[in-house]
């Protein structure tokens, strides 16, 4: 069977709809990182309500979300480099939001260590 070789220059509509194609992607992990931050305040309220199970469900999406993200950063096209390097700025905002989230909901039996501890709203 004889494959379809691919010319060594995509045509420029081609690669125009790659670009676009990789900036809905971009815009699509930069609102699920939002919605992770989103998931972690929600799950500081949770914590602080006393609803020890739920602010760990929404940690747990939280840290699933970073995974993808982590993902997504590292199969993106050379082209994207700042793209790149925002990502990566957003995504190690989203870890240290997700560890204070982690330690407050461990420490939530410590009301002295729930004053002390900083606030994940940005």
């Amino acid at each position: 069977m004889h494959e379809a070789q691919l010319p060594e220059r995509l045509p420029i509509w081609l690669t125009a709809s790659f670009h676009e194609t990789e900036r809905a992607c971009l815009a699509l992990v930069e609102t699920e990182i939002e919605v992770a931050l989103s998931f972690l305040r929600l799950a500081e309220a949770e914590t602080s309500g006393g609803n020890v199970e739920h602010a760990t469900d929404l940690i747990a999406k939280a840290a699933a979300t970073h995974g993808v993200v982590l993902q997504y950063i590292e199969n993106m096209r050379a082209e994207f480099e700042s793209e790149k390097c925002e990502l990566r700025r957003e995504a190690r905002r989203l870890f240290e939001a997700i560890r204070t989230a982690h330690r407050r909901r461990t420490q939530s039996d410590d009301p002295q260590i729930l004053e002390i501890t900083p606030s994940i709203h940005a």
